[in-house]
C-alpha cells in the first residue's frame, strides 16, 4: 500500500529538494493509511465530501487547509481561529469522512504547474527561464486579440483586464504570474518579470495594488483566476502521482473558479 511518505519522498525526488516548510500533513498523521487519494486545488467542503464519496482516506490540497492563510505555520495565529466556522466545518468533515490532508504547495507549481499555464494559454518555451521567472515571446499581439485567445483557451466568458496608458499596440514579451503570484503581498515576483521586459502580464488571482504595480508602469495585466491558472497542473500532478504508484486511486478533483460573470 502506498503511504504518505512514498508520496512525499516522490515529490522531493521531481523537486531535488525537500517538500517545503508550508508543506505537509496538516490534518491526521503521516502514519495514517493510505487507499486512495484525492488531489485538488484547495480542500473545500465539496472537495472533501468527494473524498468521502470515493472511499479515499487521503486528500492532497494544494492551497491552504484553514483560513487564515497557512495559519499552521504562523506564529501568531488569530485567537480562535480554529472555531471559526468555513475552518470548523473543513475539520468536522474531514473528520466525519475519516480523512488525512496533505498540503503540496509550491513543489507541485515547481514540478509542472505554471509550465501547465503556459501551455495551456499557448505559450511556447520561454526564452528566458530561470527558475519561477520565465518570460514567453509571442508574434505580435493586440491586448484584445490576447484577451480573446486567454478566454478561448481557458473557457471563460470574461475576465479582468487592466488596461496601462502608454502600453503598446502590440504586445510580444509574456509574463505569467500564475496563481496567487500576482497579488500584492507577491509584488516581488511582479518585479522580477518587470526587470526582464515584459509588455503584459497574464495572472491567476491578483487584486487593486497587484493591478496597479505593473499598469502604473504602462504593463497591462489579464486575469484569469487561482483556481482555473493551476487546475490543470494539479490534474497533470495527479496523473503523474498515479502513474508512480499504479496500486493506489488517485483522482482529481476539480475546484470550480468561485465568482462568475454576470
Amino acid at each position: 500500500m502506498t503511504t504518505i511518505t512514498q508520496i512525499t519522498n516522490y515529490v522531493s525526488q521531481l523537486t531535488g529538494h525537500s517538500i517545503n516548510r508550508d508543506e505537509g500533513v496538516h490534518h491526521g498523521t503521516i502514519d495514517d493509511p493510505v487507499n486512495g487519494v484525492t488531489v485538488c486545488w484547495m480542500a473545500t467542503p465539496d472537495a472533501l465530501r468527494f473524498a468521502g464519496e470515493q472511499g479515499h482516506s487521503l486528500i492532497i490540497g494544494h492551497e491552504s487547509l484553514y483560513y487564515p492563510y497557512d495559519v499552521v505555520n504562523r506564529e501568531d495565529p488569530p485567537k480562535g481561529w480554529q472555531e471559526w466556522p468555513t475552518n470548523r466545518q473543513r475539520r468536522e468533515l474531514l473528520d466525519a469522512h475519516n480523512l488525512t490532508f496533505l498540503r503540496l504547495h509550491g513543489s507541485v507549481d515547481e514540478i509542472c504547474i505554471l509550465d501547465d499555464f503556459a501551455e495551456q494559454i499557448g505559450m511556447d518555451e520561454p526564452i528566458h527561464n530561470e527558475g519561477y521567472v520565465k518570460i514567453y515571446e509571442v508574434d505580435p499581439i493586440s491586448v484584445d486579440a490576447l484577451v480573446a485567445q486567454v478566454k478561448e483557451k481557458l473557457g471563460m466568458d470574461g475576465v479582468r483586464v487592466a488596461p496601462a496608458a502608454g502600453m503598446p499596440e502590440n504586445v510580444r514579451r509574456i509574463g505569467l504570474p500564475w496563481g496567487g503570484m500576482a497579488l500584492f503581498v507577491n509584488v516581488n515576483y511582479q518585479q522580477k518579470l518587470i526587470e526582464q521586459g515584459v509588455d503584459l502580464l497574464i495572472a491567476g488571482e491578483t487584486d487593486n495594488y497587484g493591478f496597479r504595480f505593473a499598469q502604473e508602469l504602462g504593463i497591462p495585466m489579464i486575469e484569469t483566476s487561482h483556481e482555473i491558472s493551476e487546475n490543470k497542473g494539479i490534474r497533470h500532478f495527479a496523473q503523474m502521482l498515479g502513474a508512480k504508484f499504479a496500486d493506489t486511486d488517485f483522482v482529481f478533483y476539480e475546484n470550480e473558479c468561485v465568482w462568475e460573470m454576470r
